[in-house]
């Protein structure tokens, strides 16, 4: 890796942890992931992640570029190639030429005719919360070479852990904001039913009527009872 070494390597992925540790969004750390595979890994001039859900067509999450989007796309629309190999496989899926590849054509062709691209190198990402793989391409037929396929490898492992953790932070989150929005709920009905001497259920649709008259939501209009012990507006029962 000219002017990168694997503690740049490290430093990186320790500050992709940190920004998702801090409430970063999971799909802006998959942007950073394949931006920096370009940077690290030696021969990779484009870079994107799939996932392949069972029953659904394969997607892109992630690409650095449109090559590195339409590349993969065309794969998706092929239904074969190494990265959908990849995403279901543990096992690096290496293609050195696409002009010399056998196992899969119909990608081979397409690719071939529509992107620039001749090597593909692509690992295996997460089988949760469906299979991902992390996919690199050249224009230069034999570039991923050995120490390619190592740092790939490297890289590979490191992003591995970055997705687990940017999804259970993901599921956390969403969790957090879900109990924290149903507390004000349960808080804004509680006050409601005492304020106007009406049922719990009565209480909700106070706070639902209010949501739809004003156009807000609902957890809005129940910070708002929350905070100054009355429905905002006026609002005839």
């Amino acid at each position: 890796m000219p002017g990168k070494s694997v503690h740049d390597l490290a430093l990186e992925f320790r500050q992709l942890s940190e920004f998702l540790h801090t409430g970063g969004s999971p799909a802006a750390a998959r942007q950073r992931l394949v931006d920096l595979a370009c940077l690290f890994v030696p021969g990779c001039e484009w870079a994107g992640i799939t996932t392949n859900p069972q029953g659904v067509p394969p997607r892109s999450v992630a690409s650095s570029d449109d090559t590195g989007r339409l590349i993969d796309e065309i794969q998706h629309h092929c239904e074969e190639g190494p990265c959908v190999r990849a995403a279901r496989t543990e096992e690096p899926v290496l293609t050195p030429d696409l002009t010399t590849e056998t196992r899969w054509p119909r990608f081979c062709e397409v690719a071939l005719e529509q992107t620039p691209v001749l090597g593909v190198l692509s690992f295996h990402l997460t089988d949760s919360p469906a299979p991902t793989a992390l996919n690199l391409y050249s224009s230069t037929a034999g570039a991923f070479d050995h120490e390619a396929v190592t740092t790939g490898a490297l890289f590979a492992t490191h992003a591995s852990a970055m997705m687990a953790h940017a999804d259970s932070a993901h599921q956390a989150a969403t969790l957090s904001a879900a109990l924290s929005t149903s507390r004000q709920i349960g808080a804004a009905v509680g006050i409601l039913m005492a304020a106007h001497k009406v049922t719990e259920t009565e209480a909700f649709e106070l706070l639902r009527h209010a949501s739809n008259r004003l156009n807000r939501k609902l957890h809005v209009i129940a910070q708002d009872v929350t905070d100054t012990g009355e429905l905002p507006g006026r609002v005839r029962r």
